[in-house]
């Protein structure tokens, strides 16, 4: 970890040890200089992380750093932190844990954890026995085994009267060994029962803030991000597409989605319709993306309409559904890729026309980056297309780079600069929207 992360985290503890009731959960060997997790986690009161927003916020914003993806759930509240220095990217998240629960039904309160609190010198963290419990309750109620790599964290707290005694007001069972035989369904009734006995009202409260938290993330979908990338072959798009997830580190390196073109609900056209009898034959000779020849007016408003389809169907079953939480989502290629290179997708319309178009019916991307470079460093790197025809999707780039969530990247350089360059704009826009989100002017 690099001392500019270990300064951030240096911060934002010490924040939290003067104004807040607080505990981290585990993986917290090391810090500040090492962190041996993706992400740190974090146990507090409500109240306390109420009382302490605002003025996390603000110093996050005024040491530098951006909040590139927020969250707020029933049960979390998420804040990704990122630091553009140069061409190197710092990325440090913070998942503050205000219960451990399931589908609004309370498992574990901060409160319970926060008794078993102890301070290292740096930090306060939470005994074994509530680093076990935290896990452990949420995958039983879940269906999920105790993770292995956590064995040790078991053999410690099976020791533990407390435990003990809290597996078995939560899930009425002797011991963990019986728990561990118990299928999900039963546990989790038996939780919900729990829930009703000693705080039906909270649980009521609980259940009806999951589903209306998990709602508004799904419909309004701006914790994560999508980026989409469109250019002639040859501007780079896969080494900076590459290379940008590889600056993106732990945080973002699995928690992301990487399609080409579209989002494919469906398969290519020319296979359905040889499917279906229309096409006798299919040209699989995809190495050569502009080996198809000119579509008329008709043919080209089937394929607009046929991909159409594809982009409205799959944003809602497979970019939203990752967007909604704190995930990226990434296209080599999106619906600019019809409008820019008409070859490729045969779709020969007006490059005006397939802009508003899709303004009206496709769903837009939180970023659409129009990579490209001059027409003989392009010609230099790829023969695909002439002259010509880099001139032709250079120009309607420029068109859409008029346009609002477009950025126009020319990467004349290295690819480090390009990635750098992308990154400032997104870290930019999303810390924007988060401030206004999280209420901070």
């Amino acid at each position: 970890m690099s001392e500019i992360s270990a300064k951030h985290i240096t911060d934002v503890i010490g924040l939290l040890n003067k104004k807040a009731d607080y505990a981290v959960l585990r993986n917290f060997e090391g810090l500040p200089d090492k962190n041996k997790s993706r992400d740190i986690d974090i146990i507090i009161t409500l109240r306390s992380y109420r009382a302490v927003k605002d003025e996390l916020v603000k110093l996050i914003d005024s040491t530098g750093w951006k909040i590139i993806t927020y969250l707020h759930s029933d049960r979390l509240i998420t804040y990704v932190c990122a630091k553009q220095s140069g061409e190197s990217t710092e990325l440090v998240q913070w998942d503050f844990f205000v219960n451990t629960s399931v589908w609004g039904i309370l498992l574990m309160d901060a409160s319970e954890f926060l008794v078993h609190k102890q301070f290292n010198g740096f930090l306060y963290y939470v005994d074994v026995e509530c680093q076990f419990l935290d896990k452990y309750l949420y995958n039983r109620a879940v269906g999920s085994t105790f993770p292995e790599k956590y064995r040790w964290m078991r053999e410690e707290a099976e020791k533990s009267g407390f435990v003990k005694k809290k597996v078995q007001s939560l899930f009425a069972t002797e011991s963990l060994q019986v728990c561990d035989q118990k299928h999900r369904p039963i546990l989790a009734l038996r939780a919900v029962c729990a829930n009703l006995r000693h705080r039906p009202l909270g649980f009521l409260i609980g259940v009806v803030f999951f589903l209306w938290t998990f709602i508004r993330n799904y419909i309004r979908s701006n914790t994560g991000f999508s980026i989409g990338f469109t250019g002639p072959d040859g501007s780079g798009k896969t080494t900076v597409i590459d290379l940008m997830i590889e600056q993106l580190g732990d945080v973002f390196r699995k928690a992301h989605a990487y399609l080409h073109f579209r989002p494919t609900l469906f398969g290519n056209l020319g296979e359905v319709a040889h499917s279906a009898g229309v096409k006798k034959t299919v040209d699989r000779n995809y190495s050569d993306p502009h080996r198809g020849g000119r579509t008329g007016v008709l043919s080209s408003f089937a394929r607009l309409f046929y991909y159409s389809i594809d982009y409205i169907l799959g944003y809602f079953l497979r970019v939203k559904t990752v967007t909604r939480i704190t995930r990226l989502v990434i296209f080599d290629r999106y619906y600019t890729d019809i409008i820019c290179d008409s070859r490729r997708s045969r779709i020969y319309l007006p490059h005006k026309f397939l802009y508003w178009w899709g303004r009206i019916f496709i769903p837009s991307l939180d970023y659409n980056i129009l990579l490209t470079a001059d027409v003989d460093t392009i010609l230099r790197r790829k023969n695909e297309l002439d002259r010509e025809g880099v001139d032709a999707i250079n120009t309607r780039i420029d068109y859409l780079a008029t346009k609002p969530g477009h950025y126009k990247i020319l990467n004349t350089g290295t690819p480090e600069q390009a990635v750098a360059n992308i990154l400032n704009i997104i870290f930019e826009s999303q810390h924007c929207k988060n401030l206004k989100r999280l209420g901070v002017k």
